[in-house]
């Protein structure tokens, strides 16, 4: 079966109800009800927050699959600037200066409050050795590269379909990128595709009109939504 994964990435903790107004508006854009984000836990959690009962009803009850995309998705001090081109000062783990600790708690206290073990993307899909090293050291339901999901030992192939930009000239590449991917997926029956929401796509509304119809030209061609995790 082909399989589609409709995810919303870059929400944050401390952005609270701004997170559910942003999952409900997605699912009405694209008429989709399984959405995946990746929230960045800017801040500490406590269970009786309203934001995140609200959250884990929706991930109790299917509908929603939340991934640990960091604390900052900020590049640390003293990154290397070699991919900024590509990351734009974003990539939390490709320097070994992250906050490790803070990472381990917060993302231990994701899965405690769900209380389910939750996947891992690093922000960007990038990080150093060492990042890779501290991401498997907490032992995710399964862990994200810009190519694959990474789940039991086993690398699962997976194309991403992003714009994630607001720069015109970029975006001109990027729909580009968007609509090759797109027709590759359809023509050879790619069976795991990621199809990616980025909090900066959302105010333009010519991107989102671009993003819709490529999906909905998906799902018409027989790929099915459902939450990342099931893409494995």
């Amino acid at each position: 079966m082909k399989k589609v994964a409709l995810c919303i990435h870059d929400l944050r903790a401390s952005d609270g109800r701004k997170i559910i107004e942003t999952i409900k508006s997605v699912r009405e854009l694209f008429r989709s009800d399984p959405i995946t984000i990746h929230l960045v836990m800017d801040k500490d959690m406590i269970t009786e927050d309203e934001t995140f009962l609200y959250l884990k009803e929706e991930v109790e009850h299917k509908q929603l699959e939340i991934v640990f995309h960091g604390i900052s998705h900020q590049c640390p001090v003293g990154t290397g600037k070699l991919f900024s081109w590509y990351h734009k000062n974003q990539a939390e783990f490709l320097s070994n200066t992250f906050q490790a600790d803070v990472n381990r708690f917060r993302y231990d206290r994701l899965n405690e409050i769900l209380q389910i073990k939750t996947g891992i993307c690093p922000p960007c899909w990038i990080a150093s050795s060492a990042g890779w090293k501290f991401i498997k050291s907490i032992s995710p339901f399964y862990f994200e590269k810009l190519l694959s999901i990474n789940f039991n030992n086993k690398c699962f192939f997976s194309f991403p379909v992003s714009l994630a930009s607001d720069n015109k000239k970029e975006l001109y590449l990027l729909k580009g990128l968007v609509s090759l991917i797109s027709t590759i997926a359809i023509l050879f029956n790619h069976k795991r595709l990621r199809f990616i929401i980025h909090t900066i796509d959302l105010p333009n509304t010519d991107s989102i009109t671009f993003l819709q119809h490529k999906y909905y030209k998906l799902i018409s061609n027989g790929f099915s939504p459902v939450l990342q995790k099931e893409l494995v």
